[in-house]
């Protein structure tokens, strides 16, 4: 869809912004400065819209700052500014409240659900590629890949994504992300404030934090699981068996920044660090509680999602020198489609569809 598009069910269906809202314009000249739309709201006052079909992104913010800047020194004080986009990612929407900046996220699948009800199929157009996930059409895309770039994404990556954050699946996630990312903070600030001193107690409050319970949506009702789950239940009782003072040694050697992650897991999954069954799943794990800014958690999973957004990365390995090619296109990634870095574990593993 074209931001053109987007601009013409916004101007037909002015209330997919806000009730009460007047056409002026589009497209027009104010203060010297081009704007997507002008409406006149019910009281009266001027509502600019700037419209993005895609993510809102960091220099969106910019742009309306200026406009805003513009605004607030011209005649009219009681001119209105918002934001309006197909997604608007957590870390945009917590910028754009902390400057008391009106914004609005309308989804692809939320445009197609209301015209449908509305019986407007005079822009059935704009989605006629809108089909379910099926393998068949990724496997196709993957084939006709075409790049100068190794690791260049899929040319259907957007599309796959904005079906992804469109979903229900989604939605149940979200909310229950701020839950996710408060524990993690707390297993972390357990994990700092004790190294050199780890005890196995440290260790059952910080797994305990991370794996608890959650509510999830599967297969259209709302079912409870822990969060990671099989990657630490076969290997975390492994740990409790070992002393103290090899398990201080082993977060010591974890949380080393002078060494690469790469030599890191080379030193804890070989003797005398190695502990049995802490394979490189729970040692990133580990790594992105220290640091999820800079590492990702990296299992056979997580590396099978990845690979369905970027074709060409190599067959999952386990191999301590694959992590490095991982964790820099996970990154990528992220950044490309402004997610939080909180978010791709499960986006690799429950929210993009397999590619086996």
């Amino acid at each position: 869809m074209l931001e053109k598009d987007f601009e013409d069910i916004i101007c037909k269906y002015p209330e997919l912004i806000e009730e009460g809202l007047i056409l002026i314009g589009r497209q027009l000249s104010l203060y010297g400065r081009r704007m997507d739309v002008l409406f006149e709201d019910k009281f009266k006052r001027k509502l600019i819209i700037e419209l993005k079909a895609g993510p809102i992104k960091d220099e969106h913010i910019g742009q309306i700052l200026s406009y805003e800047g513009m605004l607030l020194s011209a005649d009219d004080p009681t001119i209105r500014i918002m934001l309006v986009g197909t997604r608007v990612p957590p870390n945009i929407q917590r910028s754009l409240d902390h400057h008391g900046i009106a914004w609005k996220e309308i989804t692809f699948s939320f445009l197609k659900e209301f015209l449908y009800n509305n019986g407007d199929e005079s822009l059935n157009h704009l989605f006629e590629y809108d089909v379910p996930f099926v393998k068949e059409r990724v496997i196709y895309n993957n084939n006709a890949l075409q790049s100068q770039n190794k690791f260049e994404p899929i040319k259907s990556g957007s599309d796959l994504i904005e079906r992804v954050i469109s979903s229900e699946n989604y939605k149940s996630f979200k909310r229950y992300l701020p839950y996710k990312i408060n524990r993690e903070a707390k297993a972390k600030k357990i994990i700092e404030g004790n190294l050199g001193y780890i005890e196995h107690k440290h260790l059952e409050d910080v797994l305990a934090l991370i794996d608890e319970t959650h509510p999830y949506t599967h297969n259209g009702k709302i079912v409870n699981g822990p969060w990671f789950g099989r990657l630490l239940k076969p290997n975390a009782n492994n740990i409790f068996n070992e002393d103290s003072d090899k398990i201080n040694k082993w977060f010591k050697i974890l949380s080393d920044n002078h060494f690469s992650a790469e030599r890191r897991l080379d030193l804890l999954l070989r003797e005398p660090n190695k502990i049995k069954g802490l394979n490189v799943g729970f040692i990133t794990l580990m790594l992105y509680l220290l640091d999820n800014i800079n590492y990702s958690i990296w299992f056979e999973g997580q590396h099978n999602g990845l690979k369905l957004m970027y074709p060409n990365l190599e067959k999952y390995s386990g191999k301590s020198t694959q992590y490095p090619i991982f964790n820099d296109l996970s990154k990528e990634f992220i950044k490309k489609y402004n997610f939080e870095h909180t978010e791709l574990d499960w986006l690799l593993t429950t929210g993009l569809p397999n590619p086996e």
